[in-house]
């Protein structure tokens, strides 16, 4: 029935399950499984960037306090910022890596035989769908945020927004 599933994981408990249930599907169907992830954007919450610390997963820079009442601190000010963004993204990878070989233990535990992996960033809704279109799946297992109804209704959610778009089967799991 399936020949390619895309599972979408971010490495909460929604998207692990969605992982298992992927997983499941693409032994029962002998499918190929694409596990994708799409790297958050901005600044990385605190407690990502403790925990790449600690398992030095990245380095810290080290940087001077600026001076910025003169050209020469707001130089330093701009290099700071852009170590900092790239600090940020570095933690962002590192953590996306973890996730992606997280999801591929489970795949592997689960016997899903043909697994491969993608990474990409930007809105997650819509490199999900690019995902698919790359990948050509025919289904799409996804975990659900769990945001309340009038959040949800007020800014929508990467799940409903690729069930709306999608172009092949969509499976949303709680």
């Amino acid at each position: 029935m399936f020949e390619t599933i895309l599972v979408a994981t971010d490495g909460s408990d929604h998207g692990t399950k969605a992982v298992h249930a992927a997983a499941d599907l693409a032994v029962k169907y002998e499918a190929k499984l694409v596990i994708g992830h799409v790297l958050l954007h901005g600044e990385p919450p605190s407690a990502f960037r403790r925990m790449t610390e600690i398992e030095h997963l990245v380095r810290e820079p080290s940087v001077q306090k600026p001076d910025t009442k003169n050209i020469q601190g707001g130089l330093i000010a701009f290099a700071s910022r852009a170590e900092q963004n790239r600090v940020s993204h570095d933690v962002m990878e590192a953590l996306a890596s973890r996730i992606i070989d997280h999801a591929v233990g489970i795949a592997n535990d689960k016997g899903a035989k043909d697994v491969i992996t993608r990474f990409a960033e930007g809105d997650a809704a819509n490199r999900i769908l690019k995902m698919v279109e790359s990948t050509k799946a025919d289904l799409i297992v996804i975990g659900t945020r769990g945001y309340g109804p009038l959040k949800a209704l007020l800014m929508g959610s990467v799940s409903q927004k690729v069930n709306q778009l999608a172009e092949c089967a969509c499976m949303t799991v709680k």
